[in-house]
C-alpha cells in the first residue's frame, strides 16, 4: 500500500510538470524546483525505512540536509507573481495563479513531510524536546540554504561540483541583509513544520 501511494505522488509530480511544459505559463522553472523539492522528500522515505548501518543512515541524512531547502525555497516563488501583476482579474491570472500555487504548495508539503519523517526516524513519536530542537536547527539551516538560492543563486550539487567556490561565497554571506532573512524564514518554517507536526500526531 505505502508503495502504491508512493508511486500516485510521483505519477501527480509528473502530471504537474506535464502540465506546466504544455500549457503557456511564466512558470516553467516550477518543473525544475518541484524535481528539486521531491527528492529530499524520496530521500526521507528512505531514511525511515533503511534497515542498514548507521554510515548510509547517517550519508542518506546529510545528502537530505543539503536537499532540504529546496522544499522550503519554492515559497519565494510567489515573488514571480510580479510578472502577471498581484490582481486576480484575467482569466491568464487566473490559470498563472493556480499554477503558481500548486507548485509551492507541493513543495512545502514535500519539505514538511520529509522533515516529519526525518524527525521519527531519528526521535520516535515521542521526545519533543529533541524533536523540536531539530525543527529549530532544520529551519535556521535551511533558511540560510534559501539565502544562497534565491540571493546568491547556489544550487544544492554545487556542494560536489565546486565545494570551494559555494564554501567561499557561504563564508560571505553572513551579513545584516541575511541575518534578517535567516531569522525572517527561518521562523516562518519552523511554526509551518511544527503545525504539521501536531496535526499529524492527531
Amino acid at each position: 500500500m505505502l508503495k502504491r501511494n508512493i508511486l500516485e505522488i510521483h505519477v501527480l509530480v509528473l502530471a504537474f510538470m506535464l502540465v506546466v511544459w504544455y500549457f503557456p505559463t511564466n512558470f516553467n522553472f516550477l518543473i525544475w524546483n518541484v524535481f528539486l523539492a521531491i527528492v529530499p522528500f524520496d530521500l526521507a522515505l528512505w531514511i525511515r525505512a533503511t534497515k542498514s548501518t548507521r554510515w548510509l543512515k547517517w550519508g542518506l541524512t546529510a545528502a537530505w540536509v543539503v536537499f532540504f531547502p529546496n522544499t522550503m525555497y519554492m515559497v519565494t516563488d510567489f515573488s514571480h507573481l510580479s510578472s502577471i501583476g498581484t490582481g486576480l482579474m484575467t482569466e491568464t491570472q487566473f490559470f498563472n495563479y493556480a499554477i503558481l500555487a500548486s507548485g509551492v504548495l507541493m513543495g512545502m508539503l514535500f519539505g514538511m513531510s520529509s522533515a516529519h519523517a526525518v524527525a521519527i526516524a531519528y526521535f520516535g513519536e515521542k521526545k519533543s524536546l529533541q524533536t523540536l530542537a531539530f525543527y529549530a536547527g532544520l529551519s535556521l539551516l535551511s533558511a540560510f540554504g534559501i539565502y544562497l538560492g534565491r540571493f546568491l543563486r547556489l544550487n544544492s550539487w554545487e556542494l560536489v561540483t565546486d565545494m570551494h567556490g559555494v564554501l567561499t561565497q557561504v563564508a560571505q554571506a553572513f551579513t545584516t541583509h541575511s541575518l534578517v532573512f535567516v531569522v525572517s524564514f527561518g521562523a516562518l518554517q519552523l511554526a509551518i513544520l511544527l503545525m504539521y507536526h501536531v496535526l499529524r500526531k492527531m
